[in-house]
Order: structure tokens, then C-alpha cells, then sequence
């Protein structure tokens, strides 16, 4: 367990009780999530990796905070490295609307997690409270004219926040902007196979 860990550890209510290690990289991603919001400040972003242990068993590695943007990751990534775990502030009114971008991967997140470096899965903990999964691949283009990113809820809202976020994971989405310019393709969608 990192320093960061045990910092946080001592700091957030109730997170001694949290076991260091977990079954499967959803559930070390949600334990995650869930001791970093139990931390005072909110308004960066906190991230780290998930890690593999000789057991098989996953456990949360050091976490770093970044700033209200973006979370730097430890580099190289850690030997065993089965995920990628970050959360959005938690800022201003209106933070918690499932309309709002924060509320789902930003471009950067979807671009960290097609890296070479990464290629793993990456989570998102929403400032709402549900956390997504995105995997490496899952990004798909017809053309120039649409796009669609494959992600999961893993952790959902009651009511569910499916269909209400700004990006769903079901929906193609237009390269288009809101006044018709079209938008970049990023270089690693794959393309629609018919």
C-alpha cells in the first residue's frame, strides 16, 4: 500500500475499514472511486492505477491528485497494471446534472486510455455517483459523419443514468459540431466494419 493510500486512509471517514485488495478491476475501480469522495476537497481530480497482484487479486496503487482539468499518472505505469481509475471535481452548481460534460469521459480520457503506454481499461467516477468503463477499442467511426464510444455504467444511479448523460454509450453520435463545422476523427477509431 503507497503512502498516498495511507494518507487517505487515515483522512477519510470510515476508509480504514476498506479492504486493500479486490476481487476484479470493477470492483477495485468503485472502491476507489468511493474513498476518494470521502475526502474534504473536491475540486481536483484524483487518479491511479489498478494493479494485479501475484494472487489475482487487484489492488488500488498510489493515488495522485491533479487540478480541476486533468490527473497525471504515475510513469511507467506499474508492473501488473490492469486499470486505470480517475475522478471529476465535484464543483460549483450544477456539478452533479447528468447533462453536464463532467459527467461523462472528456476526448482526454478517451485519448489516455487508447495510448500505446496504457491500453487498459479506464473508469471514470462521475461527480453524480455512477462510474463508467471504458475499454481500450472501443471507439467506432462511420467516416467522417459519426462516431460512437463503447462504454459501461459499472456503477449506476437509481433512477439510471442511462440515456441522460451528454455522451451515451449506445447512441452515434455526429462528428459535427452545434453549428455543422466538422469535428477532427480521432486517429484511433476504428472504423465500422459493414
Amino acid at each position: 500500500m503507497g503512502p498516498s493510500l495511507l494518507i487517505l486512509l487515515a483522512l477519510a471517514p470510515n476508509a480504514a475499514a476498506m479492504p486493500s485488495n479486490f476481487p476484479t478491476v470493477d470492483a477495485a475501480a468503485i472502491a476507489f472511486v468511493d474513498l476518494v469522495r470521502a475526502y474534504p476537497e473536491q475540486r481536483n481530480e484524483r487518479c491511479a492505477w489498478l494493479i494485479k497482484e501475484a494472487d489475482g487479486r487487484i489492488r488500488i496503487g498510489n493515488i495522485n491528485e491533479g487540478d480541476f482539468n486533468r490527473c497525471p499518472s504515475q510513469w511507467p505505469k506499474p508492473a501488473g497494471t490492469v486499470g486505470s481509475v480517475h475522478t471529476h471535481p465535484i464543483w460549483g452548481e450544477g456539478a452533479k446534472d447528468l447533462g453536464a460534460a463532467g459527467q461523462v469521459f472528456s476526448e482526454g480520457d478517451f485519448t489516455h486510455a487508447e495510448h500505446a503506454d496504457v491500453g487498459v481499461p479506464t473508469f471514470l467516477g462521475a461527480p453524480a455517483g455512477h462510474v463508467l468503463r471504458y475499454d481500450p477499442g472501443g471507439t467506432v467511426c462511420w467516416g467522417s459523419s459519426f462516431i460512437q464510444r463503447k462504454f459501461k455504467i459499472v456503477r449506476d444511479l437509481r433512477p439510471s443514468v442511462s440515456g441522460k448523460l451528454v455522451l451515451d454509450p449506445s447512441r452515434r453520435e455526429p462528428l459535427f459540431d452545434l453549428a455543422g463545422k466538422p469535428v477532427p476523427k480521432p486517429a484511433y477509431c476504428r472504423e465500422h466494419q459493414r
